[in-house]
């Protein structure tokens, strides 16, 4: 894994493959979600069960979910960044599952053009999701904060427009 630079994290996401995650019929079944939501309420009403709820993935990685990190990820900047509104509030109310199966394929350094002083490193997960039929890779955005009582947090996620399972 060799640093990138941070705001390619989106880009990078692109060169994933269903190998990367496993098995093909391994990633379809990962895939599947487990809640429906279409709108921004109904992955309101997922996400606040799961404040300060610990969250591990099977790679080891733990976080928790805010009240601060639900209204990010909610947001409509935060929406905006996803290729699509249904998508982006499937991944939320399917947060949980999707976290278990991420991976962190890449490193990136921190974005120079942002305050970064209370952060120890930002990591970027990908986990495939089954939208629409297509598998696409949902990137999750988690920050280890310098203050240990802080932890690691859950600070967004982005639903990213290329299809793993045709590749």
């Amino acid at each position: 894994m060799r640093g990138e630079p941070g705001d390619s994290s989106t880009e990078k996401a692109k060169s994933l493959k269903i190998s990367d995650f496993g098995t093909l019929d391994e990633v379809w079944e990962m895939a599947k979600m487990e809640r429906e939501a279409n709108t921004r309420e109904e992955a309101r009403s997922v996400l606040v069960g799961l404040i300060n709820k610990p969250l591990k993935s099977k790679a080891g990685i733990a976080a928790t979910v805010s009240k601060n990190s639900i209204e990010k990820i909610l947001s409509g900047k935060s929406a905006d960044k996803s290729y699509d509104f249904k998508a982006h509030f499937l991944a939320a109310a399917n947060l949980e599952k999707l976290f278990y199966n991420t991976i962190e394929p890449f490193k990136f350094p921190f974005d120079p053009n942002k305050n970064n002083e209370n952060y120890q490193e930002i990591k970027r997960l990908y986990a495939p999701m089954n939208f629409k039929g297509r598998i696409i890779p949902v990137k999750f955005t988690v920050t280890v904060m310098l203050n240990k009582k802080e932890g690691k947090r859950i600070y967004s996620l982005e639903a990213i427009d290329v299809d793993l399972s045709k590749k």
